[in-house]
């Protein structure tokens, strides 16, 4: 063989290297490339999911609040009706009314909550409403037995004002919003959001 078709034949198996190397590197990178939307992919699906949830907790946080804001004007007003009736007074129907929108606004912010739940914690919403509809019963009972004048009717009402009730009713509550915005914060950060 000349040296012509040597190089001629070393010129073809070299552009057939070259090409092979070519094929080799561009399905390399096409492997990368791949790779790299997966991952891509791969966290933006977490966050989504991390956001997701950061957004869940919120609309909790803000649905329970308005529970304890609606509780708290209740307390306040059932609170402002037994200072009365600790004076003698008893209650007018303004009074007593104010008491029964109060709860409603209570059991409206309640039936909002069941929106973001759970089921454990909507339960002791609902134990709450009725904490306080029987702290309302007791309180209009006692104006009752003011307005009669009957000392002892009086004396059994002030009896049956303990509120133990209603402190135990807003502690589980107060417990289970505690207990589920940590956990729902702790599957915010955990290991399958922080890759």
């Amino acid at each position: 063989m000349d040296q012509g078709m040597a190089a001629v034949a070393a010129g073809m198996v070299g552009l057939i290297g070259a090409g092979i190397g070519g094929l080799a590197t561009a399905y390399g990178a096409r492997v990368g490339a791949q790779k790299t939307i997966e991952a891509a992919r791969t966290q933006v699906d977490r966050q989504a999911t991390a956001e997701h949830r950061h957004w869940v907790r919120e609309q909790r946080r803000q649905a329970y609040s308005a529970v304890l804001e609606a509780d708290l004007v209740l307390t306040m007003a059932i609170d402002g009706c037994t200072s009365d009736l600790y004076k003698g007074t008893a209650l007018s129907e303004d009074a007593v009314s104010s008491m029964g929108r109060h709860i409603k606004n209570l059991a409206t912010a309640v039936t909002r909550a069941t929106l973001w739940g759970p089921d454990d914690l909507i339960d002791k919403a609902r134990d709450l409403i009725g904490a306080r509809g029987r702290a309302i019963g007791k309180t209009v009972a006692w104006s009752m037995a003011v307005a009669s004048g009957n000392a002892e009717a009086v004396r059994a009402a002030v009896n049956g004002m303990t509120g133990a009730e209603d402190r135990e009713a807003t502690r589980a509550f107060v417990t289970a919003v505690r207990r589920t915005l940590a956990e729902a914060a702790t599957q915010d950060h955990g290991p399958e959001t922080a890759q």
